[in-house]
């Protein structure tokens, strides 16, 4: 492995998936808030489900009558009363549609007046549990999500297209939740910039502001609206016509609270480099934009550190979100892997600044990988190997680039799901520890 993958980063990788842990956090969260209900039925849907379902079933325990846990296939399994599905991420398939049917079944079947539903959601879930709305078929959606995906649209623009042309997104579950005479309360593990409860996993379980327009709106403006399936633009155009009932904007009876977050893991991870004698800085859990320029923007900040000490003369420099891809080309990669080429384009030829990137759920775009680890010779070495660097960065082959370097970091599925990490080091690794 790359000499930029040392111990010390070694163990900002493990620092990083601990504070990451849904399992705890969501545990936690049970163990401050009592519940004073008998009937609880649980609903996990998303990369952390089998880990806040063994919280549940743990503090709750025999109040816990039933319940699903949707994961994505290959997760780390937990053993569980309740019953697993696994599904499908990043687009939906048959068994996406399994899973969101026997959820609609166990609500409109066991749940009575008086209960609680208790959902656990976390990132993931918009693709690992669907229902497509009347008119609309599976292969619609698949290229739908793809072609969203694609066209470089940010997860509240998606969010807002996948609401409208599904039966259980965007409120619709916790709505035949309340439909039933039961209580919905919702612990939510955020993966979007600003911890939207309606964005994360296309909000499920909450109400949401937008609209039949958006939708139309959002596909529009990134040129996506005539390739979108004939279907789905007629669903679309039919409610902003009022043919079609709106997402619930109330839910009276339905509470949800965030129990874990970005910017968690980031005061988590700035706590631990004290421990480990290292000053930080958190810049923000809000990163978006193209990863490749806001890679070149995190390497402007890491020379002006090096060189002028500000905002940081040696140290960390924290920061977390989900910045987006354009896809271009046909190469491997992801976000974390084009964070990284651009901060090695950035600070190249620089000493003593690297930057170490990290998807939180394990796996990043269409690589085995979760991340990578950039420096100032990155450029060079991918070079030196026979590598184009600025030919594999414009076909999105990013992920050649770090396998050439021996610096792509993998961790495989973690069971969570909290965003990005990156860690900008500044200063000699001998140093940035004194």
């Amino acid at each position: 492995m790359s000499s930029v993958i040392d111990d010390f980063m070694k163990g900002m990788v493990r620092d990083i998936l601990d504070e990451s842990n849904l399992y705890m956090r969501t545990r936690s969260w049970l163990a401050s808030h009592p519940i004073n209900v008998d009937r609880i039925h649980v609903i996990s849907i998303g990369k952390g489900a089998t880990d806040m379902a063994a919280a549940a079933e743990e503090e709750l325990g025999g109040r816990v009558i039933d319940g699903i846990a949707v994961t994505p296939q290959g997760t780390p399994r937990r053993s569980l009363r309740l019953r697993v599905l696994e599904s499908t991420h990043p687009l939906p398939s048959e068994a996406s549609l399994r899973a969101g049917e026997a959820i609609m079944e166990l609500l409109s079947s066991s749940v009575e007046r008086g209960d609680l539903v208790l959902f656990l959601i976390s990132g993931g879930g918009s693709a690992l549990v669907e229902v497509p709305a009347p008119g609309v078929s599976l292969e619609d959606l698949r290229e739908l999500n793809e072609l969203l995906i694609m066209s470089g649209a940010t997860i509240e623009e998606i969010n807002a297209v996948r609401k409208h042309v599904s039966a259980v997104k965007g409120g619709r579950l916790a709505k035949m939740s309340l439909d039933r005479g039961a209580r919905a309360l919702s612990l939510l593990a955020s993966d979007v910039p600003g911890d939207d409860p309606a964005t994360i996993a296309s909000g499920p379980t909450v109400p949401d502001p937008t609209t039949y327009g958006d939708a139309v709106s959002a596909l529009k403006s990134r040129g996506a609206w005539e390739e979108a399936p004939p279907r789905v633009r007629t669903v679309l155009e039919e409610g902003v016509r009022g043919l079609r009932e709106e997402t619930p904007k109330e839910l009276a009876g339905a509470d949800a609270f965030l129990v874990a977050s970005n910017m968690d893991v980031l005061r988590g991870l700035s706590s631990r480099l004290a421990g480990r004698g290292v000053s930080s800085l958190i810049l923000t859990s809000r990163m978006e934009g193209e990863a490749r320029e806001v890679g070149r923007f995190l390497a402007s900040i890491a020379v002006e550190a090096h060189r002028s000490g500000v905002p940081l003369p040696k140290g960390a420099i924290l920061a977390g979100g989900e910045p987006t891809v354009t896809v271009r080309g046909n190469g491997r990669g992801g976000r974390t892997t084009e964070l990284c080429a651009g901060f090695a384009l950035g600070a190249r030829g620089v000493s003593g600044v690297r930057m170490l990137s990290l998807a939180t759920d394990g796996q990043d775009g269409n690589m085995d990988a979760a991340g990578c680890v950039a420096d100032g010779v990155t450029v060079r070495e991918a070079e030196r190997a026979g590598v184009s660097f600025i030919g594999e960065l414009g076909r999105n082959n990013t992920a050649a680039i770090f396998e050439t370097t021996d610096s792509l970091i993998r961790t495989g599925l973690t069971g969570s799901n909290l965003n990005i990490i990156s860690m900008i080091m500044i200063g000699p690794a001998e140093l940035t520890m004194k």
